[in-house]
C-alpha cells in the first residue's frame, strides 16, 4: 500500500527547471528569489522535483545566489547553469543582495564561472528525463531558451535542442509580456515605462545598452515563433504579478539565517519605492506557482483567459500583441484574487525547510500525552 502510494505521489510531481535571471541584468529584481525559494518549497512538499536552475543573464555573482538557496535547502546536488553567449551588457551592477547573499551564506559555487553553458545544462537534464515531463517556468530573458531551440546534436543527445525540447518538454510557464498588448496602457500600468515592452521580452531596463536589448528581444521573438506546438506556453503578464505582492511576511516569519529573508530585507531597504506593506510585486513566483500547480487550481488566485483563442505575436524589439485566431498551444493568466495569489505565495516561503519541519515533528511526537 504505501509502494503504491508513493508511486503516486511520484507520478503527480512536476520535474521542474527554472530559468531565471536572479538579482541581475536588464529586469534585475527580488522576485526571483521568491520564486527559487518557493520551488524549493514546493519540492520540500514532493509538489515538484527541482531538475534545474539556470541563470540567463550575464553577471557572474548571480549564479552563486542560486547556489546559496540551494545549499540553504539542503539541495547542493541541483544542477545550476548559466548562460556564456555574446550580446548581453549592463552599466547598472546586480542588486545588493545578490553579493550580500554571496559573501554572507555558505555555497559551494560562488559565480558562473565554476557552473557550466547553459545549453549544455539544459541539454543534459532534457536527455535524462522521461519523455513528455519537464515544465520550464521560465522568469527572466529568453536567452537560453533560444539557444537551447538553436543547438545541434551532441554527446548528450543525438536530438536537435529543438527536437529534445519537442519530445521532453510538456509545459513553458513563462512571466513575459502584458495582455491582451504591450502597447495597450491601463490603470495597472503605474509607471512610465507601461508603453515600452515588458521587461523580461526585452532586457531593456536598468542599464541594459542597444546591443543588449537587441539580443533580449531577438531571443523572445525567436523562442515564441519556434518553440513545438507540443509545448504548452501559459504567459503570465505584467498585469497580473504588479498586483499582487509578496514577501513582506518573510521579516517575521523566518530567521535572520534564512537568505531568502536576507534577500528581502535588502530589497526594501535599498528599494523602499517598490515595496508596499505585503512585499514586492510578485511577478516571478506567481509564474513559478502555476507552472507546478497548474492554472486551473483556485488556491492560487489565478486562471488561463477564456475566449481567448490565438497566439502571441511578439515584435518590434520585445513588445507583444495577442492576435486572435484558431486555438494554439498558447494562452495567458487572468488574475481572479491577488489575495488568495499572495497567500499561497507567502505560505510557501514560510514555509520550515525539510529538515526543520521533519524535526518539528518529531518533536511533537515525542511530547505527545
Amino acid at each position: 500500500m504505501l509502494a503504491a502510494l508513493l508511486a503516486v505521489v511520484a507520478a503527480s510531481r512536476v520535474n521542474l527547471i527554472v530559468d531565471t535571471d536572479i538579482g541581475g541584468g536588464g529586469c534585475e529584481d527580488v522576485d526571483d528569489v521568491a520564486a527559487i525559494c518557493l520551488a524549493h518549497a514546493l519540492a520540500d512538499n514532493g509538489e515538484a522535483e527541482l531538475l534545474a536552475l539556470i541563470q540567463n543573464t550575464s553577471p557572474p555573482p548571480c549564479a552563486g545566489v542560486l547556489s546559496v538557496l540551494s545549499t540553504w535547502y539542503e539541495r547542493d546536488s541541483v544542477p545550476i547553469g548559466a548562460y556564456k553567449g555574446e550580446g548581453l551588457t549592463h552599466s547598472d551592477p546586480p542588486l545588493s543582495y545578490v553579493a550580500d547573499l554571496v559573501n554572507s551564506f555558505p555555497s559551494p559555487i560562488k559565480n558562473s564561472s565554476q557552473v557550466p553553458d547553459a545549453v549544455v545544462t539544459y541539454r543534459k537534464v532534457l536527455a535524462a528525463a522521461p519523455d513528455r515531463s519537464v515544465t520550464i517556468s521560465s522568469i527572466g530573458l529568453m536567452t537560453n531558451l533560444e539557444q537551447l531551440l538553436r543547438s545541434g546534436a551532441d554527446e548528450v543527445s543525438p536530438l536537435s535542442g529543438l527536437d529534445l525540447v519537442a519530445q521532453k518538454v510538456v509545459l513553458l510557464a513563462a512571466m513575459a509580456g502584458t495582455y491582451p498588448s504591450s502597447a495597450l496602457e491601463t490603470s495597472n500600468h503605474r509607471r512610465k515605462a507601461a508603453r515600452l515592452p515588458e521587461c523580461n521580452m526585452c532586457g531593456c531596463y536598468n542599464g541594459a545598452d542597444a546591443t543588449s536589448a537587441a539580443t533580449a528581444a531577438k531571443a523572445s521573438e525567436y523562442v515564441y515563433s519556434h518553440m513545438p506546438s507540443s509545448v504548452k506556453i501559459v504567459f503570465s503578464g505584467f498585469e497580473v504579478g504588479l498586483q499582487v505582492h509578496t514577501g513582506a511576511r518573510l521579516e517575521h516569519c523566518a530567521t535572520e539565517a534564512n537568505p531568502c529573508r536576507r534577500a528581502f530585507m535588502d530589497y526594501k531597504r535599498d528599494n523602499p519605492e517598490g515595496w508596499n506593506r505585503h512585499g514586492r510585486c510578485s511577478w516571478d513566483p506567481l509564474t513559478t506557482l502555476i507552472a507546478v500547480r497548474g492554472a486551473s487550481a483556485s488556491s492560487n488566485g489565478v486562471s488561463e483567459c477564456t475566449n481567448c483563442d490565438g497566439v502571441n505575436d511578439v515584435t518590434d524589439g520585445g513588445h507583444n500583441h495577442w492576435v486572435p485566431g484558431p486555438p494554439s498551444n498558447q494562452s495567458y493568466l487572468i488574475l481572479n484574487d491577488a489575495q488568495v495569489a499572495a497567500d499561497a505565495i507567502d505560505a510557501l516561503l514560510c514555509q520550515p525547510r525539510r529538515r526543520e519541519a521533519a524535526s518539528s515533528l518529531l518533536f511533537a511526537k515525542a511530547h505527545e500525552p
